[in-house]
């Protein structure tokens, strides 16, 4: 999988030029939150390595290592026929926790998965801690905006009918829990030009944001396709954050969803789903894995069996 973050570096951690899953740290990069790095991630053997790309000091159409990087996931995808998730992380997430994830996301779903790994981990789950990582949230717009900015660019190339008949992987993003108030402030941003345009479905998971006023947001989002809204009425993190701010989370209320952009999706009640807060990782029924295979994979989620669309909700239930 390909990192890209704003975190600290932990210089100290690469040996021979690899790292491990202390290679990123909780704080933000030493030269501010729009600075980003890239890397490289795999397991093996249990263990976890990272890889530095480093950009030279002298940059040429020629000799871009980010762009090399993305030209050979794009070669690697297509000749695998697998498809792609940009995947953008919650609250209380350290790096370590960050791969794991990803890799959950790439084992249960088929796909490869490019992480964006922002600094949501202020060392506790408490409100003070929470507070503090939507403050950060708020101040990686620009990392993330630059992010999409480069990747849409580097997608456009080569652009000939051989590399266009070739190429047939789908490119999705994801944002989940607390990593949808980073969106959401993204989307409101002036900087925004539509670059999520590149993405086939936008997946709006488990979306630790205000219910209230959603539709004005959500709205404004481009994408190449579709964009998707979860719903679990009895998830066990969104409860925390609506008692401690007393205002609606948009991934636990099943009203209101008067969005003319996005399709939403109810999994409250179904077999397995419970509290479950992951849900898009977390074992719960063929139904809801069904739903995010075919979402992530740049499909259609409306058509997955044993859902039906509740024209009194304005969204999709079991």
């Amino acid at each position: 999988m390909l990192i890209i973050t704003n975190r600290n570096i932990n210089n100290s951690n690469f040996k021979n030029g690899v790292g491990d899953h202390d290679a990123f740290g909780d704080g933000v990069n030493s030269k501010g939150p729009n600075e980003v790095r890239l890397a490289t991630a795999k397991k093996v053997s249990g263990k976890w390595q990272v890889v530095l790309i480093k950009e030279p000091s002298l940059i040429t159409a020629k000799n871009i290592p980010s762009q090399q990087a993305f030209s050979r996931l794009r070669d690697d995808l297509t000749s695998r026929r697998k498809n792609c998730v940009f995947f953008v992380h919650g609250f209380n997430q350290s790096f370590k926790k960050n791969l794991e994830k990803s890799l959950a996301l790439e084992k249960a779903h088929g796909v490869e998965v490019i992480a964006f790994s922002w600094p949501s981990n202020p060392g506790g789950f408490k409100t003070k801690e929470y507070r503090h990582a939507k403050r950060t949230a708020g101040a990686s717009v620009g990392a993330l905006d630059s992010t999409l900015e480069k990747l849409g660019g580097y997608l456009k190339e080569p652009f000939n009918r051989a590399a266009l008949e070739a190429c047939d992987i789908k490119i999705s993003l994801m944002t989940y829990s607390l990593g949808n108030h980073l969106f959401q402030k993204y989307i409101v941003d002036s900087a925004y030009e539509n670059e999520t345009a590149i993405f086939d479905n936008v997946v709006l998971c488990q979306a630790d944001v205000d219910n209230k006023g959603h539709s004005i947001w959500l709205d404004q989002i481009e994408t190449g396709k579709r964009i998707y809204v979860t719903i679990n009425e009895n998830d066990w993190v969104l409860k925390w954050s609506d008692a401690n701010f007393q205002k609606a989370r948009l991934g636990r209320t099943a009203k209101n969803l008067d969005s003319t952009n996005a399709l939403y999706f109810d999994f409250t009640g179904g077999e397995g789903v419970g509290n479950t807060h992951g849900i898009f990782y977390k074992k719960t029924n063929k139904v809801v894995k069904s739903f995010f295979k075919r979402v992530l994979n740049g499909e259609r989620g409306e058509d997955t069996p044993g859902l039906s669309f509740d024209i009194r909700s304005n969204c999709y239930k079991f």
